[in-house]
């Protein structure tokens, strides 16, 4: 089933008042805000989509996940296993525990990333 779940990339941005980010920098009405925060959004404007990839510097593949239905068979190499999204973690969460010697290491790779 495919759904449309904005949270997973903005938890992995660190955005922890999420209500207040959507209709704060985007713009989104409150009741729109509310309605994509909840685990099944039925229809989502493709106008939505944009100003959320814009400001969460993703692709609308961040803001979708599927996950199978018992009877679905796909072969193996389908492109919309792609879609298929581990629980997201903040990244400030899995760094925190993380020893001050290697967050160096952390900070050179994330700049090799960007």
């Amino acid at each position: 089933m495919l759904k449309f779940n904005p949270k997973n990339i903005i938890a992995k941005r660190g955005i922890e008042r999420t209500t207040a980010f959507l209709v704060g920098k985007i713009g989104m009405d409150p009741s729109t805000a509310s309605r994509f925060l909840k685990t099944h959004c039925r229809s989502v404007r493709v106008s939505d989509i944009e100003k959320l990839c814009i400001a969460l510097n993703c692709t609308p593949n961040d803001l979708f996940e599927w996950k199978p239905d018992a009877d679905t068979v796909l072969p193996e190499n389908h492109s919309i296993f792609a879609l298929e999204k581990a629980e997201a973690k903040n990244l400030q969460e899995l760094v925190k525990d993380i020893p001050s010697h290697k967050l160096a290491l952390i900070e050179q790779l994330l700049n090799e990333l960007k």
